[in-house]
């Protein structure tokens, strides 16, 4: 076989393998970081939605409706953060999903197909 005759070679694709794998990792690791980033703010958006909901909820049930200057505030301002925190669960929802070493196996399966040929020559 070839590559036992040159190990050199052997190792200088190893090496390419393991730099193809270390860029692979961080992209996917970026990719990660920012679904969890707008995943967390989405959770934090909702949760402070929520919040003054409720605190439009006390207000109703202590104040009638009858004296406030502007009782549709009490819907709209709880309404802000939950349609940021939709637009942030669904921005997240529609990033792209690629496998994680999606390349290396790629790369591998041809680096086979390649040692294949070779092999039969």
């Amino acid at each position: 076989m070839a590559l036992a005759r040159q190990p050199g070679l052997v190792l200088e694709h190893a090496d390419a393998y393991v730099d193809l794998a270390s860029a692979e990792l961080d992209e996917w690791g970026a990719q990660w970081k920012h679904r969890a980033g707008l995943n967390s703010a989405a959770a934090l958006l909702a949760v402070l939605a929520l919040g003054l909901a409720g605190v439009a909820g006390i207000a109703v049930a202590v104040v009638p409706l009858a004296s406030m200057p502007m009782p549709w505030l009490l819907v709209v301002i709880p309404a802000v953060p939950l349609l940021l925190a939709a637009l942030l669960a669904w921005r997240a929802h529609r990033l792209e999903k690629s496998p994680p070493f999606a390349a290396l196996r790629q790369q591998m399966a041809q680096d086979l197909a390649t040692l294949r040929i070779l092999d039969e020559e």
